[in-house]
């Protein structure tokens, strides 16, 4: 058996101040925004939030109020996105602001849609962009960019004001949705290859000079500019610059790093007392500002030299990981991809990048298709919206030799505890990147949490299957409830004064159980579970899925019902703002919603299923297609049913290497997007349409998706060429003779092995109203 024990300390996390402690800030509804050295506050309450990366300069405008929702839907609660300076002034002294690049249209959007930003304003900003973002025609200038020369301020300060004229009015305090800034990016850590030079692949220019006092001359000019959010952020890591008060410090966690060659496994997936320890040096007292990610990978981009595979798998691990070591603020980057614009003299990627395609392997790519990341991410931020409040005060406890483990350990079960008066979660991850973890058979838990004793499972042991993770609640008062312990991971809440709801997921290979204290629960029912009744306690062993109940009466007469479903159905839930209420859904089509409206994206099927909790006393009507509707065990369950429809497709191959597709872009009414999926061997492919470059891809294994909404009525016209360059196996032999010759002996492989369209149905719910 692999016994697991731990007694903990009892003491609290201590919670102060902090550096940040003036950083507050009030809009005119009354909301307020602040800071302890432990967590962020709402409204003077403790929050976890869960920001999402979205470059808007790298996705068309007409779709991005779209995104932004099936952000919020995916649990974002904080936008983030980078202002490229090279993308607004290619050319000197010309700034554009509109069509794909109108920061103030996006930053309305955001605002509309009550959806929070911090605003990554540069001058340096990376991101994969030639120059890290920093135009070509600066490195003509006789000056020293990055530093506090007069002749490069005088740049920045042109920049800051542009970027203030477009977001005058949009902070915060002024009832805006701009929060928080970041100043420059891994200031005084590392720079980008400076594609201006133009000679010799991998010369990069500098760190930058000058550290926190160019940080605090950076800092003036933006407040002069009228840029002056409730906080502003530093990126960390790495020996970075950080000013001493008033600054959030924030991290970066990745796993699939194209920047170390032959990557051995990282230190990501281990626990540790981030708050006490960071992962690394960094130049700050960290009991003083809260653990805050603005770079946990979402995915990774590929390079030509390095081509990462990021499993949806690594990502929840990494969350988890990261929240049990104490970070109270988790940054997704990407969080959604998109494409390079097309610069007006050349190509804007870094080079060794594609040169439009900035996917990252994101939860949401390219052109907004949806991963299984973001149902993993999804999954987790609803666990974080319902019980961060709970979660945020409580420190990290590990067990003796945790923060030890080698990554490459087998051996070792990875566990930890978050826990605050004896009360808290139980942490468990089985996934590092680049091992494979083998299953635990036989694993049992046992906390002497101070004010009792909890075990998991009570009785007997449990198996943690290779890649799994789990939270596990203990000692926790929930709607009046005392749960002593749980071997199910807590998913969401609905509030209710008559019937409150308690969500939670059953976990691949352990057996779900509740433990409630009968001090809390006079008497429970379970209808296709098991109630076992002893002196003090109940022990539930619950049904599982969509429509089994827990019914629990408390003891002071009032009433929870308490839902366990399946990992498959966890990962197809929403928590959304509906007609009037929140409510739960359930769905294998993807959702968000639209102001009055349920929108339902469905790939490849034309009929689904929606499961809506509780359920809607009106009749819902569909915007396309039909609709049927069953009560079944509280839920409304409607079936949706589109026409189907195979989109028109013609394929000629050519050499193996290219290809002619057209496609009808007649689509009907329920299709949104059509994608093609393209299966090829190859080195790196291309698409064209009208000769232009449309998007690139890099070959890492995975088929190439590509969406067509946004090219729809140039397809009428066009067709879409498909290029691949071959891969070559064999032997490149190189000599001077005049001129650099260059002479292969090998095998290429270049061949397309399949390409389909794949209709995107949609349908919109929306309320019957009576004439």
């Amino acid at each position: 058996m692999n016994l697991l024990s731990m007694k903990l300390s009892g003491t609290p996390k201590a919670i102060s101040h902090g550096k940040l402690g003036d950083c507050r800030g009030i809009n005119p509804k009354g909301e307020s925004i602040g800071f302890t050295n432990f967590y962020m506050t709402r409204d003077g309450e403790p929050v976890i939030p869960v920001v999402g990366e979205f470059h808007f300069s790298r996705f068309s405008s007409l779709h991005w109020e779209e995104e932004l929702l099936k952000m919020k839907a995916g649990g974002v609660t904080i936008a983030a996105t980078y202002i490229f300076w090279i993308h607004h002034e290619e050319e000197e002294g010309c700034f554009r602001w509109g069509e794909h690049l109108d920061l103030r249209h996006f930053v309305d959007l955001c605002g509309k849609l009550e959806l929070p930003v911090i605003l990554r304003i540069g001058p340096f900003c990376h991101g994969e962009v030639r120059n890290g973002g920093i135009p070509d025609w600066v490195f003509r200038k006789p000056l020293e960019i990055r530093s506090n020369d007069p002749q490069y301020l005088a740049l920045v300060r042109r920049l800051y004001r542009e970027i203030g004229k477009q977001i005058k009015g949009q902070l915060f305090q002024d009832s805006g949705p701009v929060i928080g800034m970041q100043l420059e990016n891994e200031f005084m850590h590392c720079g980008a290859p400076l594609d201006a030079w133009g000679y010799q692949s991998r010369v990069f220019m500098s760190s930058g000079r000058g550290g926190n006092e160019h940080l605090a001359e950076l800092r003036r000019i933006a407040e002069q500019s009228g840029m002056k959010p409730v906080f502003f952020t530093a990126t960390a890591w790495g020996g970075a610059a950080v000013p001493e008060t008033d600054t959030l410090p924030m991290l970066a966690g990745y796993a699939y790093t194209p920047w170390i060659p032959n990557q051995p496994p990282s230190r990501e997936y281990i626990y540790r007392d981030l708050h006490a320890k960071p992962m690394e040096a960094v130049g700050y007292d960290t009991l003083q500002y809260p653990v805050a990610y603005c770079e946990m990978a979402g995915g990774m981009q590929v390079s030509y030299t390095a081509r990462p595979k990021v499993s949806p798998d690594s990502v929840e691990a990494m969350t988890l990981v990261k929240l049990a070591s104490g970070s109270n603020l988790l940054g997704y980057y990407m969080y959604h991809g998109g494409s390079n614009p097309r610069g007006e003299t050349a190509y804007l990627n870094e080079s060794g990048l594609p040169r439009i395609t900035y996917d990252y392997q994101a939860p949401l790519g390219e052109f907004g298709r949806m991963g299984p990341s973001y149902d993993r991410i999804r999954s987790l931020s609803l666990l974080l919206d319902a019980f961060g409040p709970v979660l945020a005060p409580m420190g990290t406890e590990l067990p003796e030799g945790q923060s030890e483990v080698k990554p490459e350990d087998v051996e070792t079960i990875r566990w930890c505890v978050r826990q605050k008066d004896g009360g808290g979660f139980l942490f468990l991850n089985n996934f590092q990147d680049h091992v494979e973890l083998p299953d635990r058979e036989g694993v049992r838990v046992e906390l002497d949490t101070g004010v009792g004793t909890v075990s998991f499972p009570r009785e007997g042991t449990m198996v943690l299957r290779s890649g799994m993770g789990a939270v596990l609640p203990f000692q926790l008062e929930l709607y009046g409830l005392h749960i002593l312990s749980a071997t199910v991971q807590p998913l969401t809440k609905l509030d209710s004064d008559e019937e409150p709801l308690l969500v939670f997921q059953a976990l691949s290979s352990i057996p779900p159980e509740m433990i409630l204290d009968k001090q809390t629960a006079a008497g429970i029912t379970a209808p296709g579970g098991e109630v076992i009744e002893e002196d003090s306690v109940w022990t539930v062993k619950p049904a599982v899925g969509q429509g089994h109940w827990v019914e629990v009466r408390r003891a002071d007469g009032g009433k929870v019902r308490i839902a366990v479903l399946s990992r498959e159905e966890s990962l197809q839930a929403y928590k959304l703002k509906l007609w009037g209420e929140e409510r739960l859904v359930l769905s294998s089509s993807r959702l968000y919603a639209h102001g009055e409206r349920l929108v339902c994206t469905s790939e490849g099927s034309h009929t689904w299923e929606v499961a809506v909790y509780p359920p809607v006393a009106s009749k819902l009507k569909t915007s396309t297609g039909g609709i049927t509707v069953k009560r079944a065990d509280g839920f409304a369950v409607y079936r949706i049913s589109v026409h189907a429809y195979e989109p028109e497709l013609s394929v000629s191959i050519t050499g193996g290497k290219h290809a002619a597709v057209r496609i009808d872009p007649a689509w009907p009414e329920q299709v949104s997007d059509v994608f093609l999926e393209i299966d090829y061997s190859g080195d790196v492919a291309a698409a064209y349409l009208g000769g232009e470059l449309l998007t690139d891809h890099i070959h890492y294994g995975e088929v190439w998706p590509i969406g067509l909404k946004q090219f729809q009525n140039e397809l009428e016209q066009e067709a879409l060429h498909l290029s691949i360059t071959p891969l070559r196996q064999g032997e490149v032999h190189t000599f001077v003779n005049q001129a650099l010759v260059e002479r292969f002996e090998g095998q290429e492989i270049a061949a397309f092995h399949r390409i389909e369209a794949t209709p995107y149905y949609q349908a919109a719910l929306s309320i019957v109203y009576s004439e």
